[in-house]
């Protein structure tokens, strides 16, 4: 699945917003709502909710339905 957002609004999600995984996306991850931290090129990066660890995911891993 592609995803065509344009990157204005990518680059207006402010830090700390509450993103959703798809389903079916890193699925060994129990967790599927994680924290906004930052954007690189077409890399999304998540922090759990502990703070402890973050994941790495793609802009079409994300369920932008809810955004």
């Amino acid at each position: 699945m592609v995803i065509n957002l344009d990157r204005s609004v990518l680059n207006s999600i402010p830090r700390g917003k509450r993103l959703r995984l798809r389903e079916g996306v890193c699925r060994q991850l129990k967790d599927r709502e994680w924290i906004f931290s930052k954007i690189e090129g077409d890399w999304i990066f998540l922090t759990h909710e502990s703070g402890a660890y973050g994941v790495a995911v793609k802009v079409e891993d994300i369920d932008w339905s809810e955004f």
